[in-house]
């Protein structure tokens, strides 16, 4: 029998592990029929080689050695993914092909998978800061979807570039790019529909806003409801985060939850605050009539949770606080606009009783066409502003005396606003009022809990619904018209845009020149207000679907300006100074 010779065929091996391995197989007494054992232990004394799976070279090959100089390929990682894209590369350059790991002018075909031209060049030009133009079908470079590259490796030399493989730059796609350029950056110059294209996103920017208004942080509440504002007034549904790198306000924790729901159909943050106890406790408490978030916020710092807790405070609620929680279901339910008509006809009767030709407008959300809201703002006015003195008071107690009135807080007219300060000023009844003819639900177990008092059996056929009775100077009232159409976020970039941008005050009483220390007139009629110049958009007569505001200086009465300018006179306060009241009516209304 022959000896047996080893040969060393693994790396790191040294040359007498060898030697004494077939020594001992040599030495050893009947080998032939030993072999098999003394060889399994003969290769126990070398070291078995560990095959290292290495990265695939992203180096470019030269365009000399590759079979193809006259193509150099770039594979766009986007929706690619890394892995796939390094197998593809190494295919590729298996086949011959120059592939290069970074886009250069020397890249002939740029290849995409899953991606629209735009998009491709808007991740090229973030990655390399180059500005890429297209060539089509004619021209380099090509920007290519992943099929030319799979017909170009089942041949194993590049096809043809045919109008179907290129990644064309379509009308949507130049027009969307277009609209994310011309958004401006204040929210009073955009137009913001009712029903937008972004709404999954907008909800939870909203989400996000909300909660960080119960934490009292007022920067973040600002920057996740400016980049909702900016969201809605998109023409079209966004399709991935780089469309938003160049909108106002999208950027930073926005956009990192705008990725994250495109990407993810759902932001984890978004989903951990929806769900936390104290997100849940101050939506719940905060939703009671009267109840605000520093009120709120001290309820959850003693331990309540929920309307039930509410109980344990006993007589620290107020007059406000026990109407909003005795008529709790009702206010939770959503004001039609048909049921708006009906108080909007009740709340006229009750004007005109006393002053026949007073002026009642309908304010808030449904002027912004809106279909439904949960409270009903009026604002209310005459050119004799005389016969404005006493009115709101005398009328609320005529509907008091008629039970319709189930609350009402009377706010006399303030005599300190000046143009430094936003806040409004105006004579205001906040009130809940009794809607007939309608079938609301029972009341809430919470408010029973309450007020016992309650009688729970009793049939009624009206609805309480949230009243609020605005009375301002005809001198005011397209200042007064303009700040409660709202939205609120509309006013304050209203605000903002009249104090930075004009150098002006803005409030709901006029317009304030800082600098002059003086009050712009509005003399022309159909004129939108002098600080908006032609950046404003249309009234929302004119586009009712979107939440545009009309601050013309249209005389509601009729008069042209050459017959009755509108001049800002100092307001006549009315003749009752006396403090706000309070009145809760837990009565039944009359039938």
């Amino acid at each position: 029998m022959r000896s047996v010779t080893l040969r060393c065929c693994t790396e790191g091996v040294e040359e007498r592990e060898v030697t004494a391995a077939a020594g001992l197989l040599n030495s050893a007494p009947g080998k032939e029929r030993l072999l098999g054992g003394f060889w399994n232990k003969a290769m126990s004394f070398i070291p078995l080689k560990r095959r290292r799976a290495g990265p695939v070279s992203e180096e470019p090959l030269d365009s000399l050695q590759s079979l193809f100089p006259d193509v150099c390929l770039f594979l766009v990682e986007r929706r690619m993914g890394s892995a796939r894209r390094k197998f593809l590369t190494g295919l590729a350059q298996k086949k011959g092909f120059c592939v290069t790991p970074q886009f250069s002018d020397q890249v002939t075909h740029v290849v995409s998978e899953q991606n629209s031209c735009s998009e491709v060049l808007l991740w090229i030009e973030r990655q390399s800061g180059q500005k890429v133009q297209p060539g089509g079908a004619e021209m380099t470079p090509h920007i290519l979807d992943i099929t030319w590259f799979t017909e170009s490796m089942s041949l194993g030399k590049p096809v043809k570039v045919e109008p179907r493989h290129c990644l064309g730059v379509s009308d949507s796609s130049v027009s969307r790019d277009k609209a994310t350029q011309e958004i401006p950056a204040y929210g009073c110059q955009r137009r913001t529909p009712l029903h937008h294209h972004n709404k999954e996103i907008t909800d939870a920017l909203e989400i996000l806003a909300l909660s960080a208004s119960f934490q009292g942080s007022e920067a973040r509440f600002l920057g996740f409801t400016r980049a909702s504002s900016v969201l809605k007034s998109l023409p079209f549904r966004l399709q991935s985060v780089e469309e938003v790198k160049d909108l106002p306000w999208c950027g930073g924790h926005s956009q990192t939850v705008i990725q994250e729901i495109l990407e993810d159909g759902v932001c984890r943050e978004v989903e951990t605050v929806k769900n936390s106890e104290h997100f849940q406790s101050m939506k719940a408490l905060t939703s009671i009539f009267g109840v605000g978030i520093r009120t709120a916020d001290k309820w959850y710092r003693d331990g309540v949770r929920s309307l039930s807790d509410l109980n344990n405070l006993g007589g620290k609620l107020t007059a406000e606080q026990k109407a909003g929680l005795l008529h709790y279901t009702d206010l939770q339910q959503s004001v039609t606009r048909e049921e708006a008509g009906t108080v909007e006809q009740l709340i006229k009767g009750a004007l005109q009783s006393f002053v026949p030709d007073v002026r009642v407008t309908m304010t808030g959300g449904f002027r912004r066409g809106k279909q439904e809201g949960h409270d009903v703002d009026f604002l209310i006015t005459h050119p004799d502003e005389e016969a404005l003195n006493g009115l709101l008071r005398k009328a609320v107690a005529w509907l008091d005396g008629k039970g319709s009135v189930l609350y009402y807080h009377v706010r006399a007219r303030s005599q300190n606003f000046s143009g430094s300060n936003t806040m409004d000023g105006h004579e205001t009844c906040y009130s809940i009022i009794a809607l007939p003819n309608v079938c609301p639900e029972k009341p809430s177990p919470d408010a029973e809990k309450i007020e016992p008092d309650l009688d729970k059996n009793s049939l009624r056929n009206w609805k309480a619904v949230r009243v609020d009775l605005v009375v301002c100077p005809y001198s005011e009232y397209f200042y007064a018209l303009l700040g409660w159409t709202g939205s609120k976020h509309f006013e304050r970039e209203l605000r903002r845009f009249s104090l930075h941008v004009k150098k002006m005050s803005l409030n709901s009483h006029g317009l304030f020149d800082i600098q002059k220390n003086a009050t712009t007139l509005l003399h022309r009629r159909r004129r939108y207000l002098h600080i908006l110049d032609s950046h404003m958009c249309r009234p929302p007569r004119e586009t009712p679907d979107h939440r545009t505001i009309e601050a013309s200086g249209i005389d509601p009465f009729g008069h042209t300006a050459a017959h009755k300018p509108l001049h800002m006179g100092k307001a006549t306060p009315p003749a009752n100074n006396a403090d706000s009241m309070y009145m809760l009516k837990s009565i039944k209304p009359q039938q």
